[in-house]
C-alpha cells in the first residue's frame, strides 16, 4: 500500500512538473516574440511551429498581426509577417483564416506594381536557394511586404477552402503588383481546386509580366496535370533569358508530377549558369525520377 502510495505521488508531481515546464517554455516565447530582433522573434514562431499542440497558435496570430499602435516596432516588420504566415501554412488551422486576410487586405492595399530595376538591390526583396517563395536570391535579411503579402496568400490556399479566402486570393490574381498576381496563382495551385481554373486562365489571357505568367501556367500545369499545350508552353520557357522565370518553370514541372516533364529538365540542366536555378532544377529533376507509392 505504502508502495503504490509513492508511487502514485511521483506520477502526480512529475505531472506537475511537466506542465509547468510547458508554461515556462510558452512564456518564454512570449517574451522572446516581443523582441526588437527580428531572428529571436523568428527562431520563437519555429519553436511554436514544430510543437506537436497547437497550443502557440494564437501567439503565431498575434505575431502575424504585429502592434499597430506601434507602427515603427520590429514587431510589425515585413519579415515577422512572413514568418508567421510560413508558420501558420504548416500548422494548417483553419483558425488562423480570419487573421490572414485581415492582415492581408491591411498591408497589400498600399503596394502597388514594381517595375524591377535592371540591377536589382537587397532592398527589393528576398528569397534564398531553397525558396520558392520570392523571385530574388538573396539570403535571409530584409524581407519586403510584398514578400509577406505573397506568403499570407500561398498560406491562404494551403487551409481549408472558405469563401471569404476564396474571394480573396481571386482578387489578388489582379493586384497591380506583378508578385502578389504570381502569389494569388501559387495560392491557388496549393488549394488544388478545379474551380480555379477559369480564373487561371482568364488571368493568363491578360498577364504581361512574364514571372506573373510563368506562375499562373504553374498553376494550370499543376492542378490539370496532363501535358497538353499549356506543359509545351512551361518546358519552352526553361530557356527563358530570366533567371528568375526559368526557376519558377522548373517547378511547374515538378508540379505536373509525370515522368514525361524529366527530359525537358535533363536538357535545360544542362546549360544552366546560375547557381540557384541549377539546384532548383536538380531538386525537381529527382523528384520527378524518384520511385513514390501513388
Amino acid at each position: 500500500m505504502k508502495f503504490q502510495y509513492v508511487l502514485l505521488l511521483l506520477v502526480l508531481t512529475s505531472g506537475s512538473v511537466f506542465s509547468e515546464q510547458d508554461e515556462v517554455f510558452f512564456e518564454t516565447q512570449r517574451k522572446r516574440l516581443s523582441s526588437s530582433d527580428i531572428f529571436e522573434i523568428r527562431d520563437a514562431i519555429d519553436r511554436l511551429t514544430f510543437i506537436k499542440s497547437n497550443r502557440g497558435m494564437r501567439d503565431i496570430l498575434s505575431a502575424l498581426e504585429g502592434t499597430p499602435n506601434f507602427p515603427t516596432s520590429e514587431n510589425n516588420a515585413p519579415a515577422v509577417k512572413f514568418y508567421a504566415a510560413r508558420a501558420l501554412a504548416k500548422k494548417g488551422d483553419r483558425i488562423a483564416i480570419p487573421v490572414l486576410i485581415k492582415t492581408f487586405q491591411n498591408e497589400s492595399s498600399s503596394l502597388v506594381e514594381y517595375n524591377r530595376p535592371k540591377t536589382r538591390k537587397i532592398s527589393d526583396g528576398v528569397g534564398n536557394r531553397f525558396s520558392n517563395a520570392s523571385p530574388y536570391f538573396y539570403e535571409d535579411g530584409e524581407i519586403s511586404m510584398v514578400l509577406a503579402c505573397g506568403e499570407i496568400l500561398r498560406t491562404l490556399g494551403s487551409l481549408p477552402h472558405t469563401e471569404a479566402s476564396e474571394t480573396t486570393i481571386k482578387q489578388a490574381l489582379s493586384h497591380p503588383n506583378f508578385y502578389i498576381r504570381s502569389s494569388a496563382a501559387d495560392a491557388m495551385y496549393e488549394s488544388n481546386r478545379k474551380e480555379y481554373l477559369a480564373t487561371l486562365t482568364e488571368a493568363l489571357g491578360k498577364e504581361q509580366v512574364p514571372y506573373a505568367k510563368i506562375s499562373i501556367l504553374a498553376g494550370i500545369v499543376g492542378i490539370e496535370r496532363l501535358p497538353n499545350q499549356n506543359f509545351k508552353v512551361v518546358t519552352e520557357m526553361l530557356s527563358d533569358l530570366d533567371p528568375e522565370v526559368r526557376k519558377k518553370a522548373s517547378l511547374g514541372l515538378r508540379r505536373l508530377d509525370l515522368r514525361i516533364a524529366a527530359p525537358y529538365l535533363e536538357k535545360a540542366i544542362e546549360v544552366e549558369n546560375h547557381p540557384s536555378v541549377f539546384a532548383q532544377m536538380k531538386e525537381d529533376l529527382s523528384f520527378l525520377i524518384s520511385f513514390r507509392n501513388p
